[in-house]
């Protein structure tokens, strides 16, 4: 048996389909929300002649294409350990492979970290890179873990 409510005459199983799209809502904002409280930000500037399509690879994966001689932002980036694999070209037969030394992003209350990268196809600039493979890069995705501490016997 239904119940009537007599404001509207709406019974109750019409508000199942509004819950329903309530909850998905929801559901979908969570990772925004998740993503958008965190304040740290980094910065690739493309000074190395040619696109660079980046991997940064951490907490908050992502991958950035940076055109020549411009600079993209990403923000909303986790604290933890990061490193960049970078592939530099526009043709794939000429594409070039760099893979940089991990780092830190940090926040903690109001204090944040914003970091900036310049991409150089060059070996010993100010943020130590090496060469690196395609392999390397297509792996890119996965995430660094913590080092975790050895216990002694």
């Amino acid at each position: 048996m239904r119940r009537q409510i007599p404001s509207n005459g709406l019974t109750d199983t019409n508000y199942r389909p509004s819950v329903v799209v309530f909850v998905a809502a929801v559901s979908l904002l969570l990772p925004m929300t998740a993503a958008a409280q965190y304040h740290s930000s980094i910065t690739f500037e493309n000074g190395a002649g040619e696109t660079a399509l980046v991997k940064l690879v951490g907490p908050s994966g992502r991958t950035v294409s940076v055109p020549k001689g411009e600079n993209r932002t990403e923000s909303s980036i986790a604290p933890g350990r990061y490193y960049i694999v970078v592939r530099y070209g526009d043709v794939e037969k000429d594409y070039t492979y760099m893979k940089g030394d991990p780092f830190d992003m940090e926040e903690s209350g109001n204090q944040y970290s914003e970091m900036s990268i310049t991409l150089y196809r060059v070996v010993d600039g100010n943020y130590n890179t090496r060469p690196s493979s395609k392999e390397e890069f297509e792996k890119g995705e996965i995430r660094l873990t913590e080092r975790r501490p050895q216990c002694s016997a």
